[in-house]
């Protein structure tokens, strides 16, 4: 399985949207988050409510779990089904997830931390219409919650150097298939 973790707006839903054009097929998680704009359900996550996810939770249909108390006060949950983890997948996931992931042994999970600046995370967050507050509260939760990520991580790529998200993706997905193929023989 393919597992891309970044901090926030470090290019990795663009990277997966290349990484589909190349024939990868994506675990799209639940969140009881609103959606942004432009955001479809059961594409960019199956958008569900906090008692529909509390409900899941108790029936074990999660594999991986996490919460984030955001800006505004409320907490927004997020887990990925244990049905849709497969090999043959890419997911987005933070470092709780990519441990909880790791645990599962009938899976051989391939971690890439996606970099980018603080500035680039910044001016992304901006161009994406990210709300100020929200922005700030996840870049201090995330130099906390990334704190031991390379004890995780098989590989790290920066996304702000200049290549395109196609040749991160294409880059990504040789490394992946080379590491399986290495992993199998």
């Amino acid at each position: 399985m393919l597992l891309l973790c970044g901090k926030s707006c470090t290019g990795k839903s663009t990277i997966i949207e290349e990484l589909r054009k190349l024939g990868i097929k994506e675990v799209v998680s639940y969140s009881t988050r609103p959606p942004r704009p432009g955001e479809v359900d059961g594409i960019a996550y199956h958008f569900i409510t906090k008692e529909e996810f509390f409900e899941k939770e108790k029936q074990g249909f999660f594999a991986e779990t996490t919460s984030y108390n955001v800006a505004s006060g409320e907490t927004w949950h997020y887990g990925s089904a244990m049905e849709d983890l497969t090999d043959d997948k890419v997911i987005i996931v933070n470092p709780h997830g990519l441990k909880q992931i790791r645990k599962m042994k009938q899976l051989n999970p391939i971690a890439f931390h996606i970099i980018a600046s603080k500035t680039t995370i910044m001016d992304r967050a901006k161009k994406r219409g990210d709300n100020t507050d929200e922005v700030l509260r996840s870049l201090i939760a995330d130099d906390f919650d990334f704190e031991d990520i390379n004890s995780y991580i098989d590989f790290a790529f920066r996304s702000d150097l200049g290549l395109s998200p196609k040749v991160m993706a294409e880059m990504i997905l040789y490394t992946y298939r080379k590491t399986m193929e290495d992993k199998n023989n």
